[in-house]
């Protein structure tokens, strides 16, 4: 993660053959807004905000954060044009700041819109 200016940070992930570019803008320390991408390769890909403020806090072994977000998709790109729907992020970011992150998408493709 990159901090942008105080409370701003960007963060690139890559995982499963996807890379992820987003932006984090916290309210204070626990909970912020999020927006960005999901470059599936090959044209493809996903946009993305917050549909809600996620929230991050310590986790139980005093080291890491444990952070939660509820995602929506607001536009597709590629074999995913006309797409909407929810991903959820569940994640963990280390003390030297390596972020774990596991989401899960329920997305619905426009077909006309293709």
């Amino acid at each position: 993660m990159t901090e942008v200016r105080p409370g701003v940070l960007d963060a690139e992930l890559e995982a499963r053959g996807a890379r992820i570019a987003m932006r984090l803008v916290f309210s204070d320390e626990a909970t912020f807004e999020e927006y960005g991408t999901i470059d599936l390769g090959n044209g493809d890909a996903l946009r993305f905000r917050s549909l809600e403020s996620g929230h991050l806090e310590r986790s139980p072994d005093g080291r890491s954060r444990h952070g939660t977000s509820v995602l929506g998709v607001v536009e597709g790109e590629g074999r995913y044009a006309g797409a909407s729907g929810r991903i959820t992020s569940n994640f963990v970011v280390s003390p030297d700041g390596e972020v774990t992150d596991e989401q899960v998408a329920v997305l619905f493709i426009d077909r006309e819109e293709r």
